[in-house]
């Protein structure tokens, strides 16, 4: 799995990457991962609980495909 990170995108990224302000869960390239949370500590849990279960971001069921 990915090493994920706290990072704090204030008002001027915020704007550049158009995104809301606020604390983020960035990967080792700096993209954002989930967020944003109104506290360092929030990214945090969300960060360990996603080490401790599954992928942050679940994946959409997939539509079955018809056999022609």
């Amino acid at each position: 799995m990915t090493e994920s990170n706290p990072h704090y995108v204030n008002e001027c990224q915020s704007d550049l990457r158009a995104v809301k302000e606020g604390w983020y869960a960035t990967d080792e390239h700096g993209s954002l991962l989930f967020g944003p949370f109104s506290s360092r500590e929030n990214c945090l849990t969300k960060i360990s609980q996603s080490v401790k279960g599954s992928a942050p971001f679940e994946s959409a069921p997939q539509a079955p495909t018809r056999s022609k």
